[in-house]
């Protein structure tokens, strides 16, 4: 299995133009441009060239605001030197034509990505130019800063919105996340009940996903981050093992519980123990049994895990993973790459 799938630098596209496209803003003729540091004042707003921008240059102040741009508002591009060290709400908000901000990689307090503005680690987002028709969103903004989105169109406007309360959701870290779950604590893995309090695990199963959880994951880590790790965990540790016989009646623990025992098993131990994994970071599962398309074609008996995140339910499908290699991570049924996968049943997991 490659470990690309698990980068934490992925990133979410938006917006109505490639990324190519975005990337040549600043080659475009007419751009007017400004450089923003400790080192001069605001000068030199004009038209640019088939070749470039026009720069000018801001010094003399280490701080930003609305008013570092009141005689400059056609400013296209903005670069940030090394030396701000404060950028004020609001501080772009009279620049309609922006289309670029670039932040010196000094900067210990800012930085930009496509063309955008965040702050330095890239957790919240403080500026996306009204210009700019699309950018990627680093995966790890979970904020949107006051005046950060002034003069962005309606409908880019809800898009950008969307995502990152959508990743805000995705990497909360367990101890936000409401219900029962595990949890990591000084004393190691426990249970939290449903009233906030701390217990140990209590069932043979409960352990084994605990010793799981030890291993693979620490509190470090947001609730996706870990969900990501368990199953990347039940890929690398575990090996198939044919079995045709077909689980009937209520099976789903006794399976999870000899695949986390035995680290061996058919498609029916593999999703069961994926499923309780889910469960046990507090997410929504099911174990899903039905068909998938053979390799010899026609179709065949499988089994696979529904984990709902957020509102929708995803296909993960640890033992596909474990025998292609990759693509069976966090998929819809349209996007899962050995279809048709049909489903007959679906058995909701609980401790």
């Amino acid at each position: 299995m490659t470990t690309s799938f698990f980068d934490n630098k992925k990133r979410i596209t938006i917006g109505l133009k490639a990324v190519a496209a975005l990337l040549s803003i600043a080659l475009l003729t007419g751009m007017c441009s400004v450089k923003v540091n400790a080192a001069g004042n605001v000068s030199g707003a004009g038209a640019g060239s088939a070749t470039g921008a026009t720069v000018g240059s801001v010094s003399g102040a280490s701080k930003i605001d609305q008013s570092t741009f009141r005689r400059n508002v056609d400013i296209t591009t903005v670069h940030i030197g090394s030396d701000v060290t404060e950028i004020t709400p609001g501080a772009f908000k009279g620049l309609m034509k922006l289309r670029s901000i670039t932040v010196s990689e000094n900067n210990p307090f800012y930085a930009s990505y496509s063309d955008c503005l965040y702050n330095k680690d890239m957790t919240e987002l403080l500026c996306f130019p009204p210009q700019l028709d699309g950018a990627m969103i680093p995966s790890s903004v979970t904020k949107i800063g006051e005046y950060a989105l002034t003069g962005v169109g309606g409908k880019l406007k809800d898009d950008i919105r969307a995502v990152v309360k959508s990743q805000a959701e995705q990497n909360l870290k367990l101890e936000d996340v409401p219900g029962e779950h595990f949890i990591h604590t000084k004393y190691g893995v426990k249970w939290r009940e449903a009233d906030g309090s701390y217990s140990e695990p209590d069932t043979e199963l409960k352990k084994l996903i605990a010793s799981v959880l030890e291993f693979a994951t620490d509190e470090t880590m947001t609730q996706n981050a870990q969900l990501e790790r368990c199953f990347k965990y039940l890929v690398d540790f575990s090996s198939y093992e044919r079995n045709n016989e077909v689980p009937v009646g209520d099976w789903t623990g006794e399976y999870a519980k000899d695949m986390l025992m035995e680290s061996k098993g058919n498609c029916y131990n593999y999703s069961a123990a994926f499923a309780y994994m889910a469960k046990g970071l507090g997410y929504d599962s099911k174990v899903c049994t039905g068909t998938v398309l053979s390799s010899l074609g026609g179709k065949t008996p499988h089994a696979w895990t529904e984990v709902k995140i957020n509102e929708n339910w995803y296909v993960f499908d640890a033992e596909m993973q474990d025998a292609k290699g990759d693509g069976y991570y966090k998929q819809t049924y349209q996007s899962y790459p050995a279809k048709p996968l049909e489903k007959a049943a679906a058995i909701t997991v609980s401790f």
